[in-house]
């Protein structure tokens, strides 16, 4: 048997058994073994492994013969290379697992260039999490992509951005980390950090450490909880102190309020929605809450969720306003 078909196989079986739960200790050593050897599976799994979760993370499902479902329908609607649908999990992950690395539909590809490989790395459907070889993560969100050579390391460490990105970036100053994008540049030695690149605006987030953004002569060193919006065809720009929370909730999918007025989260609630909410008590204001809730989760739950405890009802006005009163 060839040899790489012989390595796929095992990679295939083994990623089966481990996505639906049929992993043993041993099976996950030999995984572990063969994740340290071949870095390109590594990125494989990642990816496998995001599109495998991506419905039980945004979407209510119950069983895991709904995500099995998915996942087959999915196959049979891209390809049609699989007529009849397994009922097992474990044949389902292998078969999902084969087509993907068989077909080379994964969101990674390598294009060649004169200074050699160029690589990419994408997020479709939904926001994807990535290791660089530096050991820098990155979280890509939905319809986004980098570009790194594959030098990347040796001197220096360049990647270009299509979209957006949550960075972590490791420390190492001998090498700074750069993230280009629509003719912009933010540089850093190691930090946290969001970028977003849309139509002719590059916005920058700061969460932690420091970072420098460059365009043309133009240079602003920002600190965390700062928010740079640059306008690439007037270079004007926009420096201010912003809500980090709710610039990058959608890299974990969820915002997390603790411990603010009630006030102060019906500010954050219209930001988010972009609804005026109008709040008649001022004792309701000043009440400290605290609440965690999806990023795609409707603001009447939230509401509902909160006026049993606060006691007040509210309703949605004509011009789609919600006012607040207490009971």
């Amino acid at each position: 048997m060839n040899l790489l078909i012989f390595m796929e196989e095992q990679f295939s079986e083994l990623v089966s058994k481990i996505l639906s739960g049929e992993a043993s200790e041993e099976d996950r050593k030999e995984f572990s073994q063969i994740l340290s050897n071949n870095p390109d599976y590594n990125l494989k799994y990642n990816q496998l492994k995001e599109y495998w979760n991506a419905d039980v993370r945004h979407k209510v499902i119950k069983d895991s013969a709904q995500v099995t479902d998915k996942i087959m329908a999915r196959i049979k609607d891209t390809e049609g290379v699989i007529k009849e649908k397994k009922s097992s999990l474990k044949i389902a992950v292998a078969a999902a697992v084969m087509f993907f690395i068989t077909t080379c539909v994964l969101l990674y590809h390598v294009n060649k260039s004169s200074s050699g490989n160029v690589y990419t790395y994408a997020a479709q459907a939904v926001p994807v999490e990535y290791t660089l070889s530096d050991g820098s993560k990155v979280t890509l969100n939905k319809n986004s992509s980098i570009t790194l050579a594959s030098d990347f390391g040796d001197k220096f460490r360049d990647v270009k951005l299509d979209g957006e990105a949550y960075f972590v970036v490791s420390k190492d100053k001998s090498r700074p980390f750069s993230v280009e994008t629509n003719g912009t540049r933010t540089k850093v030695l190691g930090t946290s950090f969001n970028v977003k690149s849309k139509n002719n605006e590059v916005i920058t987030t700061l969460v932690e450490g420091s970072i420098m953004f460059t365009s043309n002569n133009f240079e602003k060193v920002l600190s965390p909880n700062e928010e740079l919006r640059y306008n690439v065809a007037t270079s004007k720009y926009e420096k201010y102190v912003c809500d980090v929370q709710l610039n990058t909730a959608w890299v974990s999918g969820r915002f997390n309020y603790s411990g603010i007025s009630f006030g102060a989260f019906a500010n954050k609630l219209e930001a988010i929605y972009d609804k005026k909410i109008l709040i008649k008590d001022s004792e309701l204001t000043n009440h400290i809450v605290s609440a965690s809730f999806l990023v795609e989760e409707p603001i009447e739950d939230i509401l509902d969720a909160l006026k049993g405890e606060l006691k007040f009802s509210y309703v949605v006005d004509s011009a789609n306003q919600i006012r607040i009163m207490s009971k």
